[in-house]
């Protein structure tokens, strides 16, 4: 009954369209005709009724759908347009969207096709694990992945490739509950959106993959026989300069600053030769103090900027120093790229529990919470014109690959940016179990 009465009143909004469409070709007969006289004295003529007749062709079709439309928000409005939320949802432009605001602007779009304040899509398994979006940024997260809760009306089920996932809307705008038409149309809207957010994910991946193979073509010419031979002539310069008749006080800081940039070069290039290569640091216990001092003092830092270094004593952790060079050199090129070369940079250590944790905090361009939580630490996500987006991503691998994590927080964009690396600390200490 429900089908039939839209129907009907469907077919009813042809026939006022009709007689709208009618009213519209005297009108513009009448028009026509006026005009017509006006310039040749003739009170008849074909062009106006062929004009009259064009005008009402012409906006026959747009009546009638807005007549329907007009209907269906005043006694259909909870019935969900298929092909109007098709349009609405505009599954085409999704991946032209960055990748960091696809399933944002996906819920904002459910929640306005839905007239729902709220919409959260829960992409956690039974162990916790995943991602949960909301919008707006603010709304409240479900406890548990796929219960119900008093902040949403219902839980949509949603079948993916990776497993299930849950849509969670908020209560009507107009405070109408849900029946079980609507309900249906909203678990087509459900299947249709996670297909259109699939798409848009499997093509950020496909560019992400042409990026990667584009790159590795690139370093793949840097990491030929001829580069490889300087490196070695330079690391042989290095060595002699060393032993030479020379003054040693002369050379030293010209010998450490040679092997110093073959050190970076070889592992730069080892690291861009693959990015998903497995990393495996060779751990001796380490005086992070005295590492972060030395990272400090051999760099070259611009006039304009300024490092407040503050470490106290602190105990040894596991570490190759080496790679942990590259991690802290990559964030604090970030770090005076961010503040335009100039202010201060604090750079800070502290002990929490079992492990060390070393901040960097810079007071320059900052990042939105959406670009750190979804996009920060992904490969080729970058914030600077120039930028690969491959520093943070290899040097997350990194820490991870010591057994410690690295993040960052910042307030806003324009307000700075902390990054915070954890690394374990040497708990064993004592009974020498660690490598020399």
């Amino acid at each position: 009954m429900f089908f039939s009465l839209r129907r009907l009143l469907h077919s009813a909004a042809y026939f006022l369209a009709s007689l709208t469409t009618l009213s519209l070709f005297v009108v513009v007969l009448m028009l026509a005709e006026a005009l017509i006289y006006a310039l040749t004295g003739n009170s008849a003529s074909m062009w106006a009724m062929a004009m009259a007749g064009l005008a009402a062709a012409l906006f026959f079709s747009p009546i009638v759908q807005s007549l329907q439309h007009l209907i269906d928000r005043i006694v259909f409005h909870r019935q969900l347009d298929t092909l109007e939320t098709i349009q609405q949802l505009g599954a085409g432009d999704l991946a032209e969207l960055p990748q960091e605001h696809v399933e944002y602007a996906l819920l904002e779009r459910i929640a306005a096709i839905c007239y729902r304040r709220t919409a959260v899509l829960d992409e956690r398994d039974d162990e916790g694990k995943g991602a949960v979006f909301c919008y707006p940024s603010s709304a409240a997260l479900p406890p548990i992945a796929g219960a119900s809760c008093a902040d949403y009306e219902l839980v949509l089920p949603i079948s993916r490739r990776d497993g299930m996932a849950w849509l969670h809307l908020s209560p009507r705008l107009d405070g109408w509950a849900t029946d079980q038409d609507e309900y249906q149309s909203l678990q087509h809207l459900a299947r249709f959106a996670a297909m259109s957010l699939e798409h848009a994910r499997l093509s950020h991946q496909q560019s992400q993959l042409a990026r990667l193979d584009s790159i590795s073509r690139v370093t793949g010419q840097l990491h030929s026989h001829d580069m490889k031979n300087r490196l070695h002539d330079l690391a042989f310069l290095a060595h002699h300069l060393e032993s030479g008749k020379l003054e040693k006080d002369d050379l030293t800081a010209l010998v450490g600053s040679i092997r110093k940039v073959v050190g970076r070069m070889q592992t730069v290039m080892l690291r861009m030769a693959d990015p998903n290569a497995p990393i495996h640091p060779k751990l001796k216990i380490c005086d992070i103090a005295v590492l972060l001092r030395q990272y400090i003092d051999e760099r070259l830092w611009p006039e304009l900027l300024h490092v407040n270094a503050n470490f106290p004593v602190l105990p040894p952790v596991l570490a190759d120093a080496l790679l942990l060079q590259g991690v802290f050199e990559n964030l604090f090129d970030n770090a005076v790229q961010a503040m335009n070369k100039q202010g201060e940079l604090d750079i800070s250590a502290q002990v929490k529990g079992d492990f060390l944790q070393i901040d960097v905090r810079d007071y320059g361009n900052g990042m939105s919470a959406r670009f750190i939580e979804h996009r920060l630490f992904r490969m080729f996500a970058t914030s600077k014109e120039d930028g690969l987006g491959i520093g943070l991503y290899l040097s997350q691998r990194i820490i991870e690959a010591h057994g410690g994590k690295i993040s960052a927080n910042s307030d806003g964009e324009g307000k700075g940016c902390t990054f915070h690396v954890t690394l374990p600390l040497c708990q064993d200490m004592e009974k020498g179990n660690y490598a020399a």
